[in-house]
């Protein structure tokens, strides 16, 4: 096993597949909340841009590719790469997500989640869940490892809410260099007040810690967990993801589970990944996709802190090595991938 996958990923699936999750909270729209878009606005289509570039190398519903405020572009490049080089196939799936993408992709439905300062945040989790429960079933019998990612816009800030509805004394990550704790910790304080709780207030009904608290990318991802027991399930992301593994194990769903993500999630010393995950009993992988390797400097300042993880950029990075693709060759493969997206013609 190459040493830039740490530690060892001893699986190597027969039917892999990459999953992804595309949902919207406004939450997201906050100011100095989320770096997924230039702009607030701008971070409903960031979902849909996303799967658009995974899936055809071309942006069709975006006025422009999804980058952070600084120019750093979506992790997409990377997740693209890691897909292009092993052959992986991949499924987007949406889930409360506002601007639909023009690709094919699985609707699980609800609606885009609210801003958890003002009103609660997720209708209708029982059903999401539950559709995502079949969906997962479904697929448990196409696939024997499935990598679950997410693209959603100010989810960081959702779960470090859910995370402290459940009990967790904990801190999430974030898309800018420097995260934006003191702003993050205020917008969960006036949710917390809105929904009349404390500490742990919903640490014995997980699923009403997401209406209140979450967004709609949360419940999807837990039924497709669940439904998916007698697969593998990697869950492809940093703190978000494993705010829904706290989220699985308040709900005891059980299966073969483990997270994986970037070593630049383990590296922010202002996030409290490992320890989160270690809480829910689950396995971690870190891989080192070498960014500061690249030629093109928006890309080598992920290596900086900018980003760090998103559209399930770890999984697919760790999936793509079981398949002898090594880091160079992600390196150089999402270099092309940005220097060759199709963008709208103005």
């Amino acid at each position: 096993m190459s040493n830039w996958i740490y530690p060892d990923f001893e699986f190597k699936p027969k039917r892999p597949l990459f999953l992804c999750i595309m949902s919207n909270t406004d939450t997201g729209k906050i100011p100095g909340i989320s770096a997924a878009g230039t702009t607030p606005y701008l971070t409903d289509y960031t979902p849909g841009g996303d799967a658009e570039l995974v899936e055809t190398n071309k942006i069709m519903t975006m006025p422009e590719l999804p980058e952070a405020p600084g120019g750093s572009p979506t992790p997409a490049i990377v997740t693209k790469a890691a897909l292009n080089l092993s052959g992986i196939p991949s499924l987007f799936v949406a889930s409360g997500l506002r601007v639909k993408p023009a690709i094919p992709y699985m609707e699980i439905g609800g609606s885009p989640g609210h801003d958890i300062r003002k009103e609660s945040a997720v209708e209708g989790v029982e059903g999401i869940y539950q559709r995502a429960e079949l969906a997962g079933k479904k697929l448990a019998k196409l696939s024997d490892c499935v990598f679950i990612g997410e693209s959603i816009a100010g989810g960081t800030t959702t779960a470090l809410a859910v995370l402290k509805a459940l009990g967790y004394d904990a801190n999430v990550s974030s898309s800018f260099a420097t995260n934006p704790v003191e702003l993050k910790q205020k917008v969960v304080a006036e949710a917390m007040k809105r929904a009349g709780i404390s500490l742990g207030g919903f640490k014995n009904d997980p699923l009403r810690a997401v209406a209140e608290m979450g967004d709609p990318m949360m419940p999807c991802a837990l039924g497709l967990m669940k439904g998916l027991k007698g697969a593998k399930v990697v869950m492809s992301g940093g703190t978000q993801m494993a705010t829904v593994l706290a989220l699985a194990k308040a709900l005891d769903i059980e299966g073969d589970i483990c997270i994986a993500t970037t070593k630049y999630i383990d590296d922010d010393k202002s996030a409290s990944f490992r320890k989160i995950v270690e809480e829910t009993g689950r396995p971690y992988y870190f891989s080192d996709p070498g960014l500061e390797r690249s030629k093109i400097p928006p890309v080598q300042i992920y290596a900086q802190g900018y980003v760090k993880e998103g559209v399930g950029m770890g999984g697919a990075v760790l999936a793509a090595s079981l398949y002898g693709v090594t880091q160079a060759e992600i390196v150089e493969e999402a270099d092309r991938v940005l220097m060759t997206v199709e963008l709208p013609k103005k």
